[in-house]
């Protein structure tokens, strides 16, 4: 018998909705400036999103997304959140 249970994903703008409800604005924004589809693909999969004062955590966990991130949606990041500083880290082995 396993210890191991297994749960489904949870899309991140449902996660933050009940977590971290003071980011979702900050999503939002972020989806009207880069677009539906890229945010699906791109953020709404992300293991988690957080702020701390100026700077935006990410965890994604596709070390492809983490590059598409770093190299398309930094500028976007900062305005949406209104951070100085977005710092992405690779939780996958992918």
């Amino acid at each position: 018998m396993s210890n191991f249970t297994i749960v489904p994903f949870t899309p991140l703008t449902e996660r933050i909705a009940v977590e971290l409800p003071e980011l979702s604005s900050g999503l939002h924004q972020l989806k009207l400036m880069i677009g539906e589809q890229d945010f699906n693909k791109y953020i709404n999969s992300l293991i988690s999103l957080k702020r701390s004062g100026d700077l935006l955590l990410l965890i994604t966990g596709k070390a492809m997304y983490y590059s598409i991130i770093e190299k398309k949606f930094l500028p976007m990041l900062k305005e949406s959140f209104k951070v100085a500083k977005v710092r992405v880290i690779n939780q996958g082995i992918e």
